[in-house]
């Protein structure tokens, strides 16, 4: 079966937006083919995406959002927050996200990490996330990473931080108390 080929565009704000919003999800996720059984709630699978504006291209299976963007998942049983200016999204055929990238003031909550970046490119296929800026900032518990690009390897839970030439990567680490 076809998914028909449409466009849907929501502007902040707008009493519209409100009685649409809820159906706009549901038609969006039964057009994707991945409409979840309501006692279910945030499986490994569900990703959330909300914003002040989004369109959606079914023909293309690309999803544009603007404004106090925020996309929700799992990762290993962990919940993983992405805060962005923007985010453009590519789904599969099957409505499964392939590939996210974020621009913005970017912020990514997870496991107790936070990252904050200019733009991130996120591959869900290769379960490898990029993030750059002119300060690329990690930081765990009380520790910090500076530097101008980080890479995660979800799979190995591993965080690289480089940096541009005429940069170095600073990293400011407290040790633990013993107990």
């Amino acid at each position: 079966m076809k998914t028909p080929n449409f466009q849907v565009h929501c502007e902040k704000n707008t009493v519209f937006q409100t009685v649409v919003k809820k159906y706009f999800i549901l038609a969006l996720f039964i057009s994707l083919g991945i409409a979840a059984e309501p006692e279910k709630k945030d499986s490994a699978n569900d990703i959330k995406i909300n914003a002040d504006n989004m369109q959606y291209d079914t023909s293309h299976q690309h999803a544009d959002a603007n404004g106090n963007v925020k996309l929700s998942y799992v990762v290993k049983g962990s919940p993983v927050t992405l805060k962005a200016n923007d985010l453009q999204a590519v789904f599969d055929e099957k409505g499964n996200l392939t590939n996210a990238t974020a621009q913005g003031h970017v912020e990514i909550d997870y496991d107790g990490t936070k990252l904050f970046a200019t733009e991130c490119t996120h591959d869900f296929n290769a379960n490898h996330a990029v993030c750059t800026g002119d300060d690329v900032t990690l930081i765990q518990e009380k520790n910090e990473v500076h530097g101008t690009e980080a890479t995660l390897d979800i799979a190995t839970h591993v965080f690289t931080m480089q940096a541009s030439q005429e940069d170095q990567v600073t990293c400011i680490v407290y040790p633990k108390k013993k107990e």
